[in-house]
C-alpha cells in the first residue's frame, strides 16, 4: 500500500512538472519503506540516439552504482524487514546528468528534461513521504570515484579545504552548519558537527570499523590537498541546507574494492546496511528495525 500511494503521487506530479514525455523507462523508481532514499544519477546505461548527446560537462559513467544501489536495497531489507526508496536514472550520463542544474543537465533536449524532473520529482515525492511518516530521513547520493587514494568519500557540502580545520572552528563558525547538506540533523543529534562527520560515531567511522577506509572519519578527518568530492546538487536539493528534516550524503564509492567485483560490492552494501542502523538511533533517535542477522 505504502508504495503504491508513491507511485500515484509521483505519476500526479508529472502534468505539474512539464513532462510531455513518457519517460518511465529512464528513471527506475523503488518505493521503500524506510526513511531513507537512494539517489542514482549516474548509473544509466541507455543511449537512445533519439536524446542529443550533452555538448558540455562531465559525460563518463559511475560503473556499477546502480547495481550497487539495489544490493544496499536487499542488504538493510535483511536487516531490518523494510528496503530504502531508491530513484535510478537508466540513461547515460552523455544524455543527462541528473546531479546538476536543469540547464546543464538536459542541455535543451525536451526528453533529457523530462527525465531530469521525473527523477526529481520522485526524490521529492519519496521526501513528502518520509517527513510524513517518520519526521526526519535522509538521502543517500550514490557515486563513484577513481582517485588515487581508494577511500569512500562521504560528501557534506563541506569542501576539501574547509574541512582542513580543528574540529572548534567546525563547531563554532555557524557558517559550516548552515551550508551543509545535514543542517536539519545537526540540531536533531546530540553530537556536535565535527562528531557527526567524522568523530567516532560518525558514518565514516562506522564503515572504517567495518573494513572500508573513509573520509572524513576519525583516521581521515581531511583531505589535505587531495582531490575530494564534497557534494552537488543532489544533497544540496534533497538535503536539508534549505530547509526541511531531509538530509543528505553524498556516497562517492571508489572502483577498487568496492565497485569493482560483485563480491566486493556485496560486502560494502553489507557494511553500509549494517552501519546505518546505529546511525539512526544515535544520530536520528529513531530505531530502523529489528536486526534479523
Amino acid at each position: 500500500m505504502f508504495g503504491k500511494s508513491l507511485l500515484c503521487l509521483v505519476t500526479a506530479l508529472l502534468p505539474c512538472l512539464g513532462h510531455a514525455q513518457d519517460v518511465s523507462k529512464y528513471v527506475e523508481i523503488i518505493p521503500g519503506t524506510l526513511p531513507i532514499i537512494l539517489t542514482v544519477p549516474h548509473g544509466g546505461d541507455l543511449k537512445p540516439e533519439s536524446i542529443l548527446a550533452r555538448r558540455y560537462g562531465v559525460t563518463a559513467k559511475d560503473a556499477n552504482t546502480a547495481e550497487l544501489s539495489l544490493m544496499i536495497q536487499e542488504e538493510m531489507e535483511a536487516l531490518y524487514g523494510g528496503k530504502p526508496h531508491a530513484v535510478i536514472c537508466r540513461l547515460h550520463r552523455s544524455k543527462v546528468d541528473c546531479n546538476r542544474d536543469l540547464a546543464e543537465a538536459a542541455q535543451g533536449d525536451p526528453v533529457a528534461i523530462a527525465t531530469w524532473q521525473r527523477f526529481h520529482g520522485a526524490a521529492e515525492a519519496m521526501e513528502t513521504q518520509i517527513t510524513r511518516q517518520y519526521g526526519a530521513g535522509l538521502t543517500l547520493d550514490i557515486h563513484g570515484h577513481r582517485h588515487e587514494d581508494p577511500r569512500v568519500e562521504l560528501g557534506y557540502l563541506i569542501s576539501g579545504l574547509k574541512l582542513n580545520v580543528t574540529d572548534e572552528i567546525l563547531n563554532t563558525d555557524p557558517g559550516y552548519w548552515q551550508r551543509c547538506s545535514i543542517r536539519e540533523l545537526v540540531k536533531r543529534s546530540p553530537q556536535t558537527l565535527a562528531e557527526l562527520i567524522r568523530g567516532p560515531q560518525s558514518l565514516g567511522a562506522m564503515l572504517q570499523a567495518r573494513d572500508f577506509k573513509s573520509i572524513p572519519s576519525p583516521d581521515k578527518p581531511s583531505p589535505g590537498t587531495a582531490v575530494y568530492f564534497s557534494g552537488s546538487y543532489n544533497i544540496t536539493a534533497h538535503g536539508s541546507r534549505d530547509g526541511g528534516t531531509i538530509s543528505a550524503i553524498q556516497i562517492e564509492c571508489p572502483w577498487l574494492g568496492v565497485r569493482d567485483t560483485a563480491k566486493n560490492k556485496r560486502r560494502f552494501a553489507q557494511a553500509l546496511a549494517a552501519s546505518l542502523g546505529p546511525y539512526f538511533e544515535l544520530h536520528f533517535k529513531m530505531p530502523l528495525g529489528t536486526s534479523r542477522r
